[in-house]
């Protein structure tokens, strides 16, 4: 785990390259505290000086000696790599390789990594089962390979500029080459504020013109020409049809492979974590890692208010300390301290956070350090396999009154209404939308409050636009997860959780976006996600045994949130209207100040809450500040 940075030029540069990347690298060196490295080729092309330059920061995780120093070069084919992740597989992958006569030097990850792009090429990374960022020079194809991990949980960002292409692992690396453009992308942060912040992260573009990420799942060609080329090695099918699996054999499989994920996430030279929440899925993480290692394990949390079982989890948490012996470590965040916060983490982040999620799980981030546990399990992606959020109960009811299951939906639809206690009328609602939904009369994006009326007119004629991406599925609810999962809610987590990690040099793990387990849960019926009014059947059926009963039976679902709500109506309240009425959100020309004032207003008379466009608005002004005023 660690940061990376390079050029590709096709032209001997101007600059001291040297120099330059060190800046680059260093400027990340929170991403990789434990060492640094950086090598230069001057034969990427034979003409014109062309060259190819990497450079690295080091987080050390696996292979704690110099032999896993990078950039590190194939004696054999002088190939180069810089990486930045783990590959959880590598040592199955090292003894296929040896087998095959590859010999090794390290017990390194990065060197398996760079054997087997020698034994196979790009279809390597069909083979990796991890989370990856890196760069490979190829000398005897004169190519450079950018590649990204299925979901893009590690970040690699590009600026081709002339006759060179950048590229990092952060923004930030990129803005210290001397001739790295910055300028805002008022596309993307138009989406942020008007349009809610699960359908900012849907293409590869950042917050910065001309800033652009390789797309997940991708990997990317580079010739000597600068010439690139994009190929997706893998995407998120069924890996066969299961219509006919039983429960006994879904739940035998899904426990096997979730365990070996696990199993695979605790791989690591240094000690090992785990982020604990008072919910099913980081429960399930905790609790299979405890009975993996046969010790107490380090895990951590966070009460964000006073409500019990929606900011404070603790009931839940401690049946886990309980049978799990955990070493155990809460985070309250005080409110007063969260403008200076969130400009603390846009130090980190260079683009603006989500959801208020993140500046919890920031403080936490902290704490995980304080308490010198380098790597962390988290339970990211139980909701979006397993259907896990309320809104997947209705297109559940959708997909069975669609096939004539008439016994099976009323089934659904009465423990329901028993498990949850909600609204009645939110029945219907749904319905009605769904239906709208499917006869291309609405989209997805409506389901969430609109602001653009906050833009000045221009700004609204130039960048809405509704948003399309491609769905392979034909159930309603496989849909939903697919979209969730590809291109709304998991993008939109894992930038700040790989940010937030980061920045305090830890590493985050997350055996839910195992992609074997993804395949297997996009592969199975709606019923084993839903069944008898609950979300996560196979799960819960799974953990038999392994959770406390309290935890695994839990009906309610609260999600890791904080009461910023409140927090604008009180505490924050002066900073807020502070900002908003700023001479620099006045000269910006972006906004109606009047409009942002009248939401405040709305927000603080308690009739509306307009805490996430509020949160949103805080850190586009406070990310403006940072970055284009700030000398």
């Amino acid at each position: 785990m660690c940061g990376i940075a390079g050029v590709i030029g096709i032209r001997k540069p101007d600059y001291d390259l040297a120099s330059t990347i060190k800046n680059m690298t260093d400027a990340q060196s929170h991403r990789g505290p434990d060492g640094s490295g950086c090598g230069i080729f001057s034969d990427f092309s034979g003409k014109n000086g062309g060259f190819v330059a990497f450079g690295h920061r080091r987080l050390k995780i696996i292979d704690l000696t110099e032999t896993g120093r990078q950039p590190m070069v194939d004696p054999e084919t002088g190939a180069a790599i810089t990486f930045n992740g783990e590959v959880y597989n590598y040592l199955e992958l090292k003894e296929e390789l040896g087998r095959a006569g590859c010999r090794f030097v390290s017990t390194s990850d990065t060197e398996v990594v760079l054997k087997a792009y020698g034994k196979w090429g790009t279809e390597c990374f069909e083979r990796f089962n991890g989370m990856w960022a890196l760069a490979i020079f190829d000398k005897k194809r004169k190519k450079v390979i950018l590649s990204r991990d299925r979901f893009g949980k590690k970040p690699l960002y590009y600026q081709k500029n002339g006759n060179e292409l950048i590229f990092a692992s952060e923004i930030k690396g990129i803005l210290k080459h001397p001739k790295a453009v910055k300028e805002p992308n008022y596309d993307k942060i138009y989406r942020y504020i008007a349009a809610n912040y699960r359908y900012v992260d849907v293409d590869a573009d950042s917050y910065f013109s001309g800033i652009s990420q390789v797309p997940k799942s991708s990997f990317m060609e580079i010739d000597e020409n600068l010439g690139c080329r994009t190929d997706h090695y893998w995407q998120l099918r069924p890996s066969e049809d299961r219509s006919g699996i039983s429960d006994g054999e879904a739940i035998d499989r899904f426990k096997a492979l979730l365990v070996d994920s696990v199993k695979l996430r605790l791989r690591s030279d240094v000690p090992v974590g785990c982020m604990l929440s008072g919910g099913l899925d980081s429960t399930s993480i905790t609790s299979i890692a405890y009975k993996i290692l046969k010790k107490p394990i380090v895990a951590f949390s966070g009460i964000t208010g006073e409500k019990k079982g929606v900011y404070d989890e603790s009931e839940y948490i401690d049946s886990v300390i309980k049978e799990t012996n955990a070493d155990f470590h809460y985070i309250r965040p005080d409110p007063a301290d969260l403008f200076g916060t969130i400009n603390e983490m846009l130090g980190y982040h260079d683009e603006p956070v989500c959801t208020v999620t993140w500046y919890s799980l920031y403080l936490i981030a902290k704490k995980v350090k304080l308490e010198r546990t380098p790597v962390v399990l988290n339970g990211h992606g139980g909701d979006e396999l397993l259907a896990g959020y309320w809104d997947h109960y209705h297109y559940n009811f959708y997909d069975l009154e669609q096939k004539g299951e008439a016994v099976s939906l009323q089934e659904e639809l009465k423990t329901w209404k028993e498990n949850h206690g909600r609204d009645i009328s939110e029945i219907d609602k749904y319905k009605e939308y769904i239906g709208r939904l499917v006869d291309n009369k609405t989209s997805e994006m409506s389901r969430f409050p609109d602001y653009s009326e906050c833009f000045n007119a221009d700004i609204v004629s130039r960048h809405k636009r509704d948003i399309h991406w491609p769905n392979p599925y034909s159930s309603l609810l496989s849909k939903r997860l697919y979209s969730e999962m590809m291109f709304e809610t998991i993008p939109a987590s894992l930038r700040p959780e790989d940010r937030n990690t980061m920045s305090q040099s830890i590493e985050s793990r997350s055996p839910f976006l195992d992609y074997r387990l993804a395949e297997f849960c996009f592969s199975l019926p709606n019923k084993f996600k839903i069944r008898r009014g609950l979300g996560k059947w196979l799960l819960r059926e799974s953990m038999k045994g392994v959770l406390p009963e309290k935890v695994r039976t839990r009906k309610d679902k609260a999600g890791f949130i904080a009461p910023a709500n409140e927090w604008f109506r009180t505490t924050n309240r002066r900073e807020l209207y502070d900002l908003i009425n700023s001479p620099s959100v006045k000269s910006r020309g972006i906004f109606k100040v009047d409009r942002l004032n009248a939401i405040y207003d709305e927000h603080l008379a308690g009739g509306k809450d307009h805490q996430m466009f509020l949160w949103q608005l805080i850190n586009l002004e406070l990310w403006f500040r940072k970055n284009f005023d700030e000398k």
